[in-house]
């Protein structure tokens, strides 16, 4: 178990405020910096300052909450682990991002399942930012995410680099060309996520690169649903760019058509992100092994 008094830093370097603390913590505001001043005899360094008035952690008190939080995860591991061994179950712990959770696991946890049936699953699928607040808080065991994380902090596997096609109707103009460049496709309306999605931004940085924008092309329709897009352009209301894993089965029924675009490529990394120092890299392995065999399985690694 992790001392109180690190539990009390943990808690002031989230709420930046020694009366939140000693309320949430159901003690006095004086024993919470007793807490602190204890902590910072001990490891001889000043973990908080204020700047402008407010609290704020210290460059050695920004190194030392990383170091306390990763102490805080592996003893909530240890613990369910423990308890894992006594009922004789696995829990396994994670969560992703869209295409992840909609697309590349659903068989995947169906083939996990059959041939560890004693195994209690839990995924959920959130924006990158969620998943890894999930992972420093120690409720997940990794994310599988193709969103943008901090390499210095996390360690992480490529699952897979992964790229963004255009896809039009059957029976589009476009499908007609020889040869499309960027500048064919502002003639069209064009089908995007909502502004709320990550994903949504991978366009608009490679369209600004070229000197274009959404209100370049003739119209635009937003909507944040995947299937939605899909029935959007399947209906001729647009064109739009999707990840290869969300088209795979329509290019393959025939129902969208994907269009190469010369001087147009967007790819983005699928990863899979744990913390430093996990109490079963055995698992991580395994799991990490399991997800490419299955994405070679499905020809899209």
């Amino acid at each position: 178990m992790l001392d109180y008094r690190l539990k009390t830093f943990l808690l002031l370097s989230k709420t930046l405020n020694y009366t939140k603390t000693a309320q949430q913590l159901h003690m006095s505001q004086p024993a919470v910096s007793q807490h602190i001043r204890y902590l910072e005899q001990t490891y001889n360094i000043k973990l908080f300052e204020y700047y402008n008035r407010r609290l704020q952690l210290t460059e050695m008190g920004q190194r030392f909450y990383q170091q306390v939080l990763a102490l805080e995860v592996q003893s909530q591991d240890i613990i369910e682990r423990l308890r894992q061994e006594q009922e004789n179950r696995r829990l396994l712990r994670f969560d992703c991002t869209f295409t992840f959770g909609e697309y590349i696991m659903p068989p995947l946890i169906c083939r996990w399942m059959k041939e560890n049936p004693n195994t209690e699953l839990c995924m959920r699928i959130l924006g990158t930012a969620a998943c890894l607040e999930a992972l420093d808080q120690g409720e997940i065991d990794f994310a599988l995410v193709e969103g943008f994380f901090d390499k210095a902090v996390y360690e992480s596997r490529l699952v897979k680099m992964t790229h963004m096609g255009l896809v039009v109707p059957v029976g589009h103009p476009l499908t007609q060309k020889k040869e499309v460049m960027l500048n064919d496709l502002i003639a069209y309306p064009l089908v995007v996520r909502q502004k709320e999605s990550r994903m949504r931004g991978i366009l608009p940085t490679g369209l600004a690169e070229h000197n274009l924008s959404y209100e370049s092309f003739a119209g635009m329709v937003q909507c944040g649903s995947m299937n939605v897009m899909k029935t959007l352009i399947k209906n001729g209301c647009g064109i739009g760019f999707l990840h290869e894993d969300i088209i795979h089965a329509d290019l393959v029924e025939g129902t969208l058509v994907e269009i190469p675009v010369v001087d147009f490529v967007l790819k983005r990394e699928l990863n899979m992100v744990y913390l430093p120092h996990h109490q079963d890299p055995g698992l991580l392995d395994q799991i990490y092994q399991d997800l490419s065999e299955h994405l070679r399985q499905l020809g899209t690694n």
